[in-house]
């Protein structure tokens, strides 16, 4: 395993969340664009991408291989949904907060920067495998996920119809229908969703620069309640999800991936569905900025001690 390999996918995406801030403060962007931009994510780039993650899944494990870790994925997510149970009242958080740090305790940037990162520190190999997270995500992020943004917020209710036929969700049935079923889509469309889905992760990170505009840009330095809720979620849940499921995950790859996803900082797509569905921006902007800075630390530290 290569650290600086890691470290270095770091520091890119805080390189990129800069472009964003820049490009606001000098009148490039507006709010406007910004939230155009995140329902260009929501309802585009993201079914793209998760199309694409299934190509080639063949080459990587049998069937058995991949719904085991599916289930080891939906698993996680619903021990994360328990857990977000109590971590309002763990961290003591006004009404305006509770639904975005819920959200918080179960989503992570599996997708935009997982997937890089586990195939920096595991290989080629392991990327269709952590890919097989982002299926259990897309489908509670865009229903329970949104369910949590719009807790807080008067502006916005969740409507469950459109949630229902929501791209996302539309988008990861159909991925999971086609790698059961062994359908080959066209090369062109494939080449196409793969395409489409490279811009997620930099054009998300540019949005949360983007929303850095609104914030003075200490401030996502202060409070050491953010603190802690940082380090409970990406240090302390994935210690803990390594210590319970090292005895019958017993393949180092998939325990790896496994807690190296939990370990990812707070998802970008906090910012760009708060921005949409009218929640706590501005929480949420600081959290995905203080987090993806700090995991410039945790992430390489917790491979070098585990794996």
């Amino acid at each position: 395993m290569d650290v600086t390999v890691v470290f270095s996918r770091m520091i890119m995406l805080v390189l990129i969340m800069l472009v964003g801030y820049i490009a606001t403060i000098k009148k490039v962007f507006n709010k406007h664009a910004n939230a155009n931009f995140a329902a260009l994510i929501a309802y585009v780039t993201v079914p793209a991408l998760v199309i694409s993650s299934v190509e080639g899944a063949g080459e990587f494990g049998t069937k058995a291989d991949t719904l085991f870790v599916l289930l080891t994925a939906t698993l996680m997510y619903f021990f994360s949904v328990i857990l977000s149970r109590f971590t309002p009242k763990l961290f003591r958080t006004d009404a305006d907060t509770e639904g975005i740090l819920q959200f918080l305790t179960v989503f992570t940037n599996n997708g935009f920067m997982g997937l890089p990162v586990v195939q920096a520190i595991f290989g080629t190999g392991a990327l269709f495998y952590a890919s097989l997270y982002g299926i259990p995500n897309n489908l509670l992020i865009y229903s329970y996920g949104i369910y949590l943004i719009t807790k807080g917020s008067q502006k916005s209710k969740a409507n469950w119809k459109a949630i229902a036929l929501n791209p996302g969700n539309v988008a990861s049935v159909f991925a999971v229908f086609i790698f059961l079923f062994d359908i080959k889509l066209p090369a062109l469309v494939m080449d196409t969703a793969t395409s489409i889905g490279n811009i997620t992760s930099p054009l998300a990170m540019i949005i949360i620069g983007s929303s850095l505009a609104d914030i003075k840009i200490l401030d996502a330095f202060k409070g050491m309640k953010i603190y802690a809720f940082a380090i409970f979620r990406m240090v302390v849940v994935p210690l803990f999800l390594w210590w319970a499921t090292k005895g019958f995950l017993t393949n180092p790859i998939m325990l790896g991936i496994l807690v190296i996803i939990a370990a990812m900082p707070g998802p970008a797509m906090a910012v760009a569905l708060s921005t949409q569905y009218g929640g706590n921006t501005a929480f949420a902007t600081k959290y995905v900025f203080l987090s993806t800075m700090l995991s410039v630390i945790t992430i390489p530290l917790l491979a070098y001690l585990l794996f």
